[in-house]
């Protein structure tokens, strides 16, 4: 199983970290979670054929983690996909429904144009909950809820042919029963909204607001739905992962300094991702 973090932001946008959107691959193709801005991009500067893309799984329905999703749905089809079945919580049939009621007219002129109607036209929605599991040929995949501000799932999974787990969180704010779910991962990927600042670009246009630490009433606020390095390393620790990778920054992230709060109580490998970090698993 190969793990490639194509986005890495939270929703402030920079030039240089895309959306949050995982790409995983097995025997059986590859699977995307989330589809955050610039995710085709992204799997564009990753070699991954668009059209590839059979399954969607979504976390939760924040602009961070879905806004590409009808660029994806769109570009796919006419890359020659076949079919797509998007699995994720409440609000992901409205997001399909979306699709087709806010681009009738171009899907409508794109089959006039010569593209067939299925790969479109017969797009699947799965509902996630607690109890969600499946199957493909390459992977089996559960979900959990997390704590976050809306509904939202982290997904476990584990390769068909060698047993080798990942886990993603998604955003979520720690919880018993978290490191529960990543067990003895291979590969913990976990959001992690509350980093320590680092340099800001000398040049182009800068986030001010984002250039200092959280005031602390505002961290207070944030720790209700996300965690801190340290919070992750704890789960990690408990958990009994091997290697344990953030994402979800801030815009300036300071990744030395995430990666050494993290590592102050986990002993495991510890990495602070950037757009286009692989893991083969």
């Amino acid at each position: 199983m190969r793990v490639t973090l194509l986005g890495t932001a939270n929703p402030i946008p920079t030039l240089d970290r895309a959306g949050n959107a995982i790409a995983v691959e097995t025997r059986d193709g590859v699977t995307l979670i989330d589809c955050g801005p610039r995710t085709v991009y992204e799997l564009l500067r990753q070699e991954v054929d668009p059209g590839a893309v059979e399954r969607l799984f979504f976390t939760h329905h924040h602009m961070d983690h879905n806004l590409s999703f009808f660029h994806l749905a769109i570009v796919g089809w006419t890359a020659g996909r076949e079919s797509l079945t998007v699995y994720g919580p409440t609000g992901t049939d409205e997001l399909v429904e979306g699709l087709y009621e806010l681009w009738a007219e171009d899907l409508a002129y794109r089959q006039q144009a010569g593209y067939p109607a299925e790969g479109i036209e017969n797009i699947d929605t799965v509902r996630v909950d607690e109890s969600f599991e499946a199957e493909t040929g390459g992977f089996r995949v559960e979900a959990s809820p997390v704590r976050h501000s809306i509904e939202t799932y982290g997904y476990r999974f584990v390769d068909a042919d060698t047993g080798s787990t990942a886990v993603f969180t998604s955003d979520t704010t720690r919880f018993d029963g978290l490191a529960a779910f990543a067990a003895d991962a291979d590969l913990l990927v976990m959001s992690c909204g509350i980093t320590p600042v680092g340099d800001a670009p000398e040049e182009g246009f800068v986030w001010d607001r984002y250039t200092s630490p959280y005031s602390e009433e505002r961290r207070e606020v944030l720790l209700n739905y996300h965690v801190t390095p340290e919070q992750a390393g704890e789960v990690a620790a408990e958990a009994g992962v091997e290697t344990l990778v953030l994402t979800h920054f801030p815009p300036y992230p300071d990744r030395e300094a995430i990666e050494a709060e993290a590592a102050s109580v986990f002993d495991g490998e510890v990495v602070a991702a950037t757009d286009g970090l692989t893991f083969d698993v």
